[in-house]
């Protein structure tokens, strides 16, 4: 398994090593087990002890690891707007290393089944691609909603390699839309994308040349973008890259989450326009969630 686009990075052979070392935590677990099992009588309280602790760590491991990253629920939210729509939001899928095309058709697969108004999608659609986009992406030519996406940090070359034309052309192909300084009118609302936060193409203007007949919907990647916003200028903005501290450990996840403002997941009011944030399907870093699995958003608007 090796990157489809740019060099071997150190970063790449560390997260690939440590995804295929991490399997080593099965006999590991039957190890600890026949010690415990076979050793039960000459144990002292403390190693007994000792013992058990190292097994409910390794089992917490396994959730991180093997259980909740593969795990895809829906989370809905009644969102009073003044007008109808329903709308799923995802992002942050991040395929390449750590999230294969089998886990976007399970995700196209849940979003086929519901009844939706329109697919949204908050960037890094990759992270470390290592087949060719048009694979990668490839399960998202069967959803059957519109489908709109911006771009994240990890599609552009910050910290991603640069295929921003091929990525564009890649979604085409795939029916999806991209909306990134452009508008979209919907029968029910105006939707403006905006470009990424850190690649510095994440400015107002397509949304001050949006129409204002209907309400404006504003799809970013990074939430940040939402506090240049003029005030009222949008009904709502939608954003991912949070993925809402990805491990959800209290107390301590926050200073994960890689925004200047304090957000995280779900709405938030202290800025200019109410953003919606999405805590994402994928992962980055190291490849487990915990108290946070994978989340399709549905936005009930009313």
């Amino acid at each position: 398994m090796l990157p489809a686009y740019g060099p071997l990075t150190a970063a790449w052979v560390l997260q690939w090593s440590f995804l295929w070392i991490s399997w080593l935590v099965w006999p590991l677990i039957g190890w600890l087990a026949w010690r415990l099992v076979c050793q039960r009588r000459a144990l002292s309280r403390r190693r007994a002890w000792r013992g058990a602790m190292a097994v409910v760590l390794v089992l917490w491991f396994v959730e991180m690891r093997f259980i909740e990253p593969t795990l895809i629920v829906e989370r809905k939210t009644v969102l009073n707007l003044g007008f109808q729509a329903r709308l799923a939001l995802i992002s942050d899928y991040h395929m390449g290393l750590y999230n294969s095309p089998a886990f976007l058709d399970r995700v196209v697969d849940r979003l086929n089944a519901m009844p939706m108004d329109a697919v949204l999608i908050a960037g890094d659609h990759l992270s470390k691609p290592d087949r060719p986009l048009s694979e990668l992406l490839a399960p998202l030519a069967r959803l059957r909603h519109p489908a709109f996406s911006v771009p994240g940090n990890h599609d552009e070359s910050f910290p991603g390699p640069p295929v921003r034309d091929e990525l564009r052309s890649a979604l085409l192909a795939v029916g999806v839309t991209p909306v990134e300084h452009r508008h979209v009118v919907h029968e029910r609302f105006t939707l403006v994308g905006m470009g990424d936060h850190f690649a510095g193409r994440d400015g107002i203007g397509p949304l001050l040349a949006a129409p204002v007949d209907k309400p404006r919907i504003v799809l970013m990647h990074n939430p940040d973008s939402a506090m240049a916003l003029p005030p009222g200028s949008a009904v709502l903005a939608l954003a991912g890259h949070t993925h809402g501290g990805q491990v959800r450990i209290p107390l301590l996840y926050r200073h994960a989450i890689p925004c200047s403002y304090p957000f995280d997941r779900g709405l938030h009011t202290f800025g200019p326009v109410p953003t919606f944030v999405t805590s994402g399907l994928g992962q980055t870093g190291l490849p487990m969630r915990f108290l946070n699995p994978p989340v399709i958003d549905v936005l009930e608007i009313r």
